[in-house]
């Protein structure tokens, strides 16, 4: 059981073997196509030193949620600490992954009609929006969520299809490239205040509980003085206020963005 000592923050790293190569495969994967690859995409360019340093940053973050310490924290011990490993993998790494991305990455796509046209439809707008709020509510249903606890390789599951969908469901908003296009602004503001409904309410429910709603962290081991419920109504304000800060923020900068732009927005309706 950890304690509240320093030590704890500079041991508690794991060195997840499936962790680590996902990690190595994706950047890995990302260093060789915007260094010695790159002349095999077709209107390459040099990878801006921003757009690296946010996709580096973006990898560092599910460092952060699932190497480190917080990893150890959620699957043992707090709730809490759990939502806000949830928040990293939907919320902060893939908006940096693909914030990160260049545009030319995906140009072999024009030779793939049928490979473009499911990536357009998987992009879209409302398959996006649905299929990271379906999987991101029914992961939270109690038993599917202390049965993703109990066991590691639905555990992995629950963690890669929460990292695709979201990414998805970031791609009208943050798309790298016109093959997959965003959305108008004005409908990137709607859309974005719609994404921020679910971790509200989800966040709302799971904070206002009269009793703890899932067992794994009833019996967890409790430490540092925290009780279930404590845990519990912690966890409901990381994602309630957590989740809709971050839609909200983007939403913001989007619609001053927007706001801002001397010429009108001529035929871009909303959704």
């Amino acid at each position: 059981m950890p304690d509240a000592s320093w030590e704890f923050w500079l041991t508690g790293w794991s060195a997840e073997p499936s962790i680590l190569i996902g990690l190595a495969v994706l950047y890995g994967g990302y260093l060789l196509a915007s260094g010695p690859l790159r002349p095999h995409f077709p209107n390459n360019q040099r990878v801006a030193s921003a757009q690296l340093a946010l996709f580096t940053a973006g990898i560092f973050t599910i460092v952060l949620a699932l190497l480190s310490p917080l990893d150890l924290l959620s699957d043992k011990h707090w709730f809490n600490a759990h939502m806000t490993q949830h928040l990293l993998l939907t919320l902060i790494a893939p908006p940096l992954l693909l914030l990160g991305t260049p545009a030319w990455i995906f140009e072999p796509l024009r030779r793939h009609a049928s490979l473009l046209s499911i990536a357009r439809a998987l992009t879209s707008p409302l398959v996006a929006f649905f299929a990271f709020n379906i999987v991101f509510a029914l992961w939270h249903l109690p038993a599917l969520y202390n049965r993703a606890l109990e066991n590691e390789a639905l555990h992995i599951v629950e963690h890669l299809t929460f990292m695709a969908t979201a990414t998805l469901t970031w791609m009208p908003v943050l798309s790298p490239t016109p093959l997959l296009p965003r959305l108008a602004q004005p409908s990137q503001v709607l859309y974005l205040f719609l994404q921020s409904l679910l971790p509200s309410g989800l966040g709302a429910v799971i904070t206002f509980a009269s009793a703890p709603l899932y067992s794994f962290y009833v019996s967890a081991p409790r430490i540092w003085g925290v009780s279930a419920m404590e845990d519990q109504v912690w966890a409901g304000l990381v994602m309630w206020i957590g989740g809709a800060f971050i839609f909200l923020f983007a939403l913001t900068f989007v619609f001053f963005k927007w706001f801002g732009r001397e010429e009108p927005l001529e035929g871009q309706g909303f959704i």
